[in-house]
């Protein structure tokens, strides 16, 4: 049984986050990355010596410093020196619906497929979803406390770079040649080699940097794209057809997407025990807490009565 190297984001719910990473402690190393503008102290006092956590990075969604967080993880594993059969990414609000056993079989089972979905933007005749890469996307990183007015900051900034004749090519560069830009989840599943790729790559592919830094929510954009432009994305999950979602673009998980993502709860089990995913988005304390109890105490897949 490979050991498998967990990374991970938060920026709030400290005890979640504790409990999600007793839940999955067999055979595993955590790495985690706690938001800037959070306090830390309540995650450091549940996970101190228990995880490695790294540099914090101030994070904004759809910002590029999503991306640098990841790389900051990514390089944390690499410097262990362990060896290990697969980096796993998630977020501190979810919680794994496979027992560790069929989680680490499951992977040592298809150890060179590369648990990451793309859909080709380059190539894509949906306007809504090329406009993520063609159109210009400034601002997310501003370090501004007031996220009203960030908010507006974006919008209108956005609004007006659509009106202007000012667009960017549908594809990227690396190492110097064309290459197609892909979509898909921030949360994926990566052998340690590609996970080694993808983190050499975003150290010195300066141009692709920079095309991703006015990208929408680049960290659904730059390391699909690096993955399916280098030897592995042959082995990883390439999705053909149109935009299904980005639920359908996420591999290992269950999320329900509407206006946000929906807080789950022990009326979704019968949803997932049918989902055959291998974790679930997203757990809350409070509103959760019979969730997780109930998949505690059994094995999702043990769950006959909730078949139908």
């Amino acid at each position: 049984m490979s050991r498998i190297a967990y990374i991970l984001s938060a920026y709030k719910d400290a005890p979640h986050l504790a409990r999600l990473i007793a839940a999955l402690d067999d055979d595993a190393d955590f790495y985690v990355h706690i938001d800037r503008k959070a306090d830390d102290r309540p995650f450091r006092q549940l996970l101190e010596g228990k995880v490695t956590f790294v540099p914090s990075h101030w994070v904004s969604w759809g910002g590029w410093e999503q991306v640098e967080y990841q790389k900051e993880l990514l390089g944390a594993v690499l410097r262990s020196g362990v060896d290990y059969g697969r980096v796993v990414c998630l977020s501190g609000q979810d919680y794994p619906l496979w027992s560790n056993e069929e989680i680490h079989r499951h992977f040592d089972e298809h150890p060179d497929t590369e648990f990451i979905m793309g859909l080709n933007l380059t190539r894509c005749t949906d306007r809504a979803q090329r406009s993520k890469i063609v159109c210009y996307h400034f601002f997310r990183d501003l370090k501004w406390s007031d996220q009203w007015w960030k908010d507006k900051l974006i919008v209108a900034s956005r609004n007006l770079l659509k009106l202007l004749p000012l667009r960017k090519p549908p594809y990227t560069y690396i190492e110097g040649k064309k290459a197609e830009v892909y979509f898909g989840s921030d949360y994926w599943a990566l052998t340690l080699p590609c996970a080694r790729y993808v983190y050499q790559r975003l150290g010195s592919e300066r141009r692709l940097v920079r095309y991703f830094k006015t990208s929408f929510v680049p960290s659904e954009l730059c390391i699909q794209t690096l993955v399916f432009n280098s030897p592995f994305g042959a082995r990883a999950l390439r999705y053909e057809g149109t935009y299904p979602g980005l639920s359908g673009l996420t591999p290992l998980h269950y999320i329900e997407y509407g206006k946000a993502i929906k807080p789950l709860t022990l009326d979704d089990l019968p949803q997932l025990a049918r989902s055959g995913k291998m974790f679930c988005r997203k757990v809350v304390s409070g509103t959760s807490d019979r969730l997780v109890e109930a998949l505690k105490n059994r094995n999702i897949n043990t769950y006959k009565s909730y078949q139908s």
